[in-house]
């Protein structure tokens, strides 16, 4: 595997997790949960294509229904929290999970691998069936969803309910239907790029699933906006590719980056993509449409 599909494959698997976490967001819901569904997602996937020998796809679909399910039972208590307490509440479940998924044990009897606390560190030989175009297929898939809801009524009730959504249940719109829906959806996207992460890596370990990874996955978000899904994808991508730009700097590289992060969100703290940003577009846009029209 070449150095340049190697980090187009880890950028990808980044854009899919900033995706997951900017689910919830659309609907105010600031949710610290994701690399919990993720390491669902991966455990699972990487259990029925090395232990059983399903094929990728149904084994994804597996891992999606999993988190998705979770995802709505978990949805639910959340809505009686908000703010730092939710953030507490959803890092709490990811912690758990991880944990749990961590001291389990997996043996396949001819390769002669154990995994679990008195075993191996690491869930080995997963089968590599994820590759960088599968990845991006996904990528464009979500993106595609994405930008589908923001222009149905449901992406106006998204809207709606992340701005206030105490008015937009006087306005007639569930609120609680929204809120869960997205955060499940959320939970299933985050599933799905854990499976195609595990396939991807073909060793996991609970350190994969850390508190660190919750840091980059919500510094994804923060430096690329939430006010629309090409923030996170900006920013994965940013924040991905960057690093490896400046390897000479050795065991400096980790201050270079937080530099990097904190000068952006000093100059940006709305995020690189922000509604200013959109309106310049959408204008740019109109004049040359307005241009070709004229000629």
């Amino acid at each position: 595997m070449g150095y340049v599909e190697t980090i187009l494959s880890v950028t990808g698997l980044n854009i899919i997790l900033a995706l997951s976490v900017y689910f919830s967001l659309t609907v105010g819901q600031f949710s610290l949960a994701q690399v919990g569904f993720w390491a669902i997602g991966a455990y699972g996937s990487a259990t029925l294509t090395a232990l059983f020998g399903w094929p990728l796809i149904p084994a994804l679909i597996a891992v999606a229904l999993v988190c998705g399910i979770i995802g709505v039972i978990l949805g639910f208590p959340c809505l009686r929290i908000r703010g730092i307490y939710l953030a507490l509440a959803t890092l709490g479940f990811s912690q758990v999970a991880t944990q749990l998924l961590g001291n389990l044990q997996f043996r396949i009897a001819v390769e002669g691998v154990l995994r679990g606390p008195e075993g191996l560190v690491g869930f080995r030989n997963i089968p590599v069936l994820t590759s960088v175009y599968g990845i991006y297929v996904f990528v464009a898939l979500l993106v595609a969803l994405l930008w589908w809801i923001g222009r149905t009524r449901f992406g106006m009730a998204l809207a709606a309910v992340r701005d206030d959504d105490v008015a937009a249940e006087f306005a007639g719109i569930n609120v609680v239907f929204v809120k869960v829906t997205m955060f499940a959806l959320g939970a299933a996207v985050a599933g799905i790029g854990g499976g195609l992460f595990a396939n991807y890596t073909s060793f996991i370990s609970a350190q994969d699933f850390g508190f660190h990874q919750t840091l980059f996955s919500l510094l994804y978000v923060a430096v690329g906006g939430i006010f629309t899904f090409i923030g996170p994808v900006v920013g994965a991508i940013l924040l991905t590719v960057l690093p490896e730009y400046v390897r000479f700097l050795g065991e400096n590289r980790a201050i270079f980056y937080g530099v990097i992060v904190l000068v952006i969100m000093l100059l940006r703290p709305r995020g690189l993509i922000d509604q200013s940003n959109l309106s310049a577009v959408r204008k740019l846009w109109s004049l040359k449409t307005a241009t070709r029209t004229d000629a």
